[in-house]
């Protein structure tokens, strides 16, 4: 009776097993949105392909955003959830392996206030593109989110992977002002929605290199910047397309998710974030602030939070009333309606650092030239699939960027 019972459970339970696992992996698909077949944009029209839209694009060049059977992103076993996925992405910053083992060439460019920026240079002959201003090789430009820089595992990876593609990037990591070991000098730091010096470094690689197609992704607060100065530019926007992962759109929600008090963010991204930041405030100690500024420059070197920075510095030195309009008026989703080139964002529901709520869905169903990438479980900058965790967006982004520079 016992090997009856017994042989007839086992086949159940994989069964059950089976079925679960199925449903998992279904409830894993991405959701793509974007204008339909009809209204999206005309992204070029030639004699051997015809009109190509933005939908064509994604529906015949991006597999892994829209293929029935490759489409999902599938966390890798151990790190199901976002918290799980965030925590491990943040921890693994700083890891060097055969997918991201780059060595930059370092460009240093000066702001209109006296600041600096580098670019670090991968990929292409000599990096740092040694053809000159008759080089036609396509350029991608890559920005990381507050904290950041070109150092950042998966900064690397995209940097590798872009190099080594068929299209031959040759990539340029903007590194925000202090990031990276880039001398600081202006006392005016970077924040959330300061676009100038993405745009005075764009102007700079056009003008070097006005043959380049040029492509940008963005990541997290990045994401943000990138996104908010192409829909400043509008229709004369210098970029070819846009990548923007993880990217908070609206402020308020993110740094009220940020400022929450949780795990996450009280032993994970709060220190590696102020870590960063106040290390660079003290390397700025040397710089003679405006006095129409009124800081407080201890309570600055006290503070613990990113909400005390953004009180006590960003709101301050950007000439706001309050942290409130700080948020108002740096938040991209102000800007995404007037985005006029092929734009892609790639988000996850179970993102704890830029919550699905401030993700303005509508507005990518409306904009002809934008589109949304949904994935179920990603947490923030995760993306991890596969036993061996590796970084699902990056072959996304490759599909989209060539696809759209071809």
């Amino acid at each position: 009776m016992l090997d009856v019972l017994y042989s007839s459970t086992i086949p159940l339970i994989a069964l059950a097993l089976y079925w679960g696992r199925k449903r998992y992996i279904n409830g894993c698909r991405v959701r793509v949105i974007s204008a339909d077949a009809k209204t999206s944009a005309i992204v070029r029209q030639t004699e051997s392909e015809g009109v190509v839209t933005l939908f064509d694009v994604l529906r015949n060049h991006c597999p892994s955003l829209s293929d029935p059977q490759t489409a999902f992103m599938v966390p890798t076993p151990y790190l199901p959830t976002g918290l799980l996925q965030t925590i491990y992405a943040t921890m693994r910053v700083r890891r060097h392996d055969a997918t991201s083992d780059v060595v930059y060439v370092r460009e240093l460019l000066e702001m209109a206030d006296g600041g600096t920026v580098s670019v670090d240079w991968y990929g292409g002959a000599g990096s740092k593109g040694s053809e000159g201003s008759i080089g036609g090789g396509p350029i991608a430009l890559v920005m990381s989110g507050v904290g950041g820089s070109s150092q950042e595992h998966h900064v690397r990876a995209l940097a590798k992977a872009l190099a080594s593609s068929g299209s031959a990037f040759r990539v340029a990591v903007v590194n925000h002002r202090g990031t990276a070991r880039t001398p600081i000098t202006s006392p005016r730091p970077y924040d959330s929605g300061f676009t100038e010096d993405f745009r005075t470094t764009v102007r700079h690689i056009h003008a070097t290199y006005p043959h380049s197609k040029l492509a940008a992704i963005g990541f997290s607060m990045g994401a943000n910047i990138l996104t908010k100065y192409i829909g400043e530019e509008g229709a004369h926007c210098v970029l070819a397309c846009a990548v923007a992962v993880c990217c908070p759109f609206n402020i308020k929600v993110s740094s009220a998710a940020i400022n929450e008090s949780n795990m996450l963010n009280n032993h994970v991204f709060q220190p590696a974030v102020m870590g960063t930041l106040m290390r660079a405030i003290k390397r700025a100690s040397h710089l003679q602030v405006r006095p129409e500024w009124n800081l407080d420059v201890p309570q600055i070197h006290r503070a613990t939070r990113l909400l005390e920075l953004e009180e006590q510095l960003m709101v301050k030195i950007g000439g706001y009333r309050d942290v409130n309009e700080y948020y108002e008026q740096s938040s991209s989703v102000n800007h995404v309606d007037n985005i006029a080139i092929p734009f892609l964002a790639i988000n996850s529901l179970d993102d704890r650092i830029t919550p699905p709520q401030g993700i303005p869905v509508e507005k990518f169903a409306a904009n002809p030239n934008i589109a949304l990438a949904l994935v179920p479980h990603g947490g923030h900058l995760g993306f991890l699939t596969g036993v061996k965790p590796k970084i699902w967006f990056i072959r996304p982004i490759e599909e989209f960027v060539a696809a759209i520079l071809r």
